[in-house]
Order: structure tokens, then sequence, then C-alpha cells
């Protein structure tokens, strides 16, 4: 049996943020829900909120795995059951790399309605070099132009101040 390789970190680098928001979430009395488990003892269905369907007029190759050939879904970094649902993505930089240009696929997913309009989407910038990175800030800008229903933050602070918003909506 073959070993998965992380050759650039990008899985260590990933759970280490995973651990700090969850952290982030637990500090303002919120539980970031990730686990089938945690969903359960929610209450909570992971389909809309962790687990994101594909919209059907997508390519059929788009809709199908390739190995298993089974329906083909997206997940989400979590969901915050809070101010009416939130579901989480986050992207971590703390060197440059290949993943950057990646967030205009998230962008398109934006677009195309893959989150839903039922909760909120927070997709958060964190790392050392999140707010250096130009694709960053030009998802942000056309998200904005565009009008998406998406809340972009550079930043664990900037995340937390956020979610505290949020937090007092409710």
């Amino acid at each position: 049996m073959s070993k998965k390789l992380d050759t650039h970190g990008a899985a260590k680098a990933g759970t280490k943020s995973e651990d700090i928001l969850k952290h982030l979430f637990k500090r303002q009395g919120l539980q970031l829900l990730n686990r089938k488990s945690e969903f359960e003892k929610a209450g909570l269905d992971m389909n809309g909120r962790k687990y994101l369907k594909k919209p059907s007029w997508w390519h059929e190759k788009c809709l199908k795995t390739r190995a298993k050939g089974d329906e083909a879904i997206f997940k989400s970094d979590g969901y915050v059951d809070v101010c009416g649902g939130l579901i989480i993505e986050l992207k971590s930089s703390n060197n440059h790399g290949t993943t950057e240009e990646k967030v205009f696929y998230d962008l398109e997913k934006i677009r195309d309605g893959v989150y839903g309009n039922q909760h909120k989407l927070i997709y958060a910038f964190v790392g050392d070099v999140c707010d250096d990175v130009g694709e960053y800030h030009l998802f942000k800008q056309k998200a904005e132009r565009e009008g998406l229903p998406v809340h972009i933050t550079f930043g664990w602070a900037e995340l937390e101040k956020l979610i505290i918003k949020f937090k007092g909506d409710e």
C-alpha cells in the first residue's frame, strides 16, 4: 500500500488552519461542524451545509467522480449553526504557491449557485501571505462588483470580527 505524499506541505498547513478555525469558533461559544457525528449530534443534515451538489446543467464529466463514477460533490470546510447558518470556506496561504489561482474556480461555484442561498457563505483567506496574494484581492473585487452572496475576509482577526457580528445579529 502506498502512502500519499504531501510534497509541498499543503495538507499539513490545511489541518493546522482547520484547527485554528475550530478554536476561533469555540472561543466565541460556537461549534464548527465538519464531521458526520458532529452534524448528527446537532440534528442537522450535511447536505447543503457540508456536502454541496454541483449544478445539474454542468457538463456530465463534472457531475461524476472519476474513480467510481458516482455523484461528485463539493465539501465545504465547515458549517456553523448561527444566524441562519454559516458555510465556511478557508484558504490558507503561508507561502506563495500553485493554488492561488484555484480561487477562480470557486468564484464560478458561487456564481453557479453551488452554495445555495439558504445560508451565508464566508470565504476566509488566512495565513502569513494571504494579504499579499493578488488573485485573492481580485476574487474579492469580482465578487463585490457582481454582488455575489459571499462575505470575504483576510486574516484571522477580520474573520473573527465577522463571526462576532453574525453572532450578535442572531
